[in-house]
């Protein structure tokens, strides 16, 4: 397990520091964003008030002209009349002033700190709201559409390396499975391989009284046939990958024929090794089954039952009916299962722990394949347990079909 941990720690380290510094990137852009457009504000601002002096010169220039124009000295009567000029009104200046400056208003109290007043103290010159208003909007709009640019990049820069990060940890883990599976392979080949020799020497270099070669012989049979077993089950994976597992599907009743397979199991595993109770329902059960791939099923979670509980073993199977399915129970109360490890339990090469520290003998197909068979059936199974200790629970469901009509 350490040689897993270390390198998934380091794609965590590499995820969650690439992570960081995109954050303080896009935090830094939006922050520069904010910064900049403050400044264009600032900058549109001072026009706008650029503008309202202009309005204040043109005003003032206007009163200063009226006010300083002369009679004209070359008039033919000869004569000067001292007369006040005509002064424009305050609302043909008011006019002159938002025609030239639009931005421009004359208000008789200030609005702004910095408002001019006219020349004669008739009004105060101000910037209309509007051009305010619509210029921070601007700003504003500009900051939220690059927070969203930015926060959207993010999300998909950060989702992007969660698609990656889980699929590296996905090869890691069945890079580790599979060499979980070579090493329990070898071991499951080479196990009985190794009985077998060393049955067979004794058989042919020692003479051995009747008792012994009956011992002996019953020996290699369980060596060969879990050396058969082996190979079915690689052979059934094999094909169940490449999509040329075939069932042969018949009506088959179900409680007579899963006495019989659990009455085959207990024989072979040893009678009563199982502590073996098996739950029927009353009435009659039918499915279209194989039922040689669904005994591989049953044969499977059964031995799963009896190599991972330690003696005395409990193990229960029941069928019922559940409306129009059909629900096969193998439940034990073995070592169980950790919440982590029930959804991948039905992985091809999954099994709990490190296989060079791990005592019960396997190979990881097993649920695999049983997943697979009653995938192709139409059904369902699903692992439970309440925790490592308590058992585990594996509940098949399977549609349910009227019996055959008799002749």
């Amino acid at each position: 397990m350490a040689n897993r941990a270390q390198p998934l720690s380091l794609q965590r380290i590499v995820f969650l520091s690439v992570s960081v510094v995109l954050c303080l990137q896009v935090g830094w852009w939006i922050r520069l964003q904010i910064r900049e457009s403050g400044r264009l504000l600032e900058v549109s601002t001072r026009a706008l008030k650029a503008g309202r002096a202009q309005a204040w010169q043109m005003d003032s220039l206007t009163l200063l002209t009226t006010l300083h124009s002369q009679p004209d000295p070359s008039s033919r009567t000869g004569s000067v009349e001292g007369r006040h000029p005509t002064m424009p009104s305050l609302a043909e200046r008011r006019q002159a002033i938002q025609t030239a400056f639009p931005q421009v208003e004359l208000v008789p109290r200030p609005m702004a700190p910095d408002d001019p007043v006219l020349l004669d103290g008739a009004a105060y010159l101000t910037l209309r709201p509007g051009p305010l208003k619509e210029l921070e909007d601007q700003r504003w709009h500009a900051v939220f559409r690059a927070s969203t640019e930015g926060a959207f990049m993010v999300f998909a820069v950060l989702f992007g390396f969660v698609l990656l990060y889980r699929k590296l940890s996905e090869e890691v883990d069945l890079k580790l499975r599979q060499r979980n599976f070579t090493s329990a392979v070898t071991h499951e080949l080479k196990t009985p391989i190794a009985s077998l020799r060393v049955w067979t020497e004794t058989l042919f270099t020692r003479e051995l009284a009747q008792e012994q070669r009956q011992r002996i012989h019953g020996l290699m049979e369980k060596d060969l046939e879990r050396l058969n077993e082996l190979v079915g089950n690689l052979l059934d994976v094999a094909r169940a990958e490449s999509g040329s597992l075939v069932l042969h599907l018949t009506p088959l009743e179900l409680a007579p024929w899963l006495k019989g397979v659990c009455e085959g199991m207990d024989h072979r595993l040893g009678p009563g090794a199982l502590g073996l109770r098996l739950e029927v329902s009353p009435d009659p059960l039918w499915v279209d089954a194989d039922s040689k791939a669904l005994g591989t099923v049953i044969e499977n979670l059964l031995s799963n039952a009896y190599k991972y509980a330690a003696e005395p073993r409990k193990t229960t199977v029941t069928l019922d009916g559940d409306g129009d399915d059909v629900l096969l129970v193998v439940s034990d109360q073995g070592h169980g299962l950790s919440a982590k490890d029930l959804p991948r339990v039905f992985h091809r090469f999954f099994r709990v722990g490190d296989e060079m520290t791990r005592q019960v003998a396997g190979t990881g197909l097993g649920l695999f394949l049983v997943k697979e068979i009653v995938v192709r059936h139409g059904g369902d199974v699903r692992a439970s347990s309440r925790g490592v200790g308590f058992g585990s629970a594996f509940t098949i469901r399977l549609p349910r079909r009227n019996p055959p009509e008799e002749g």
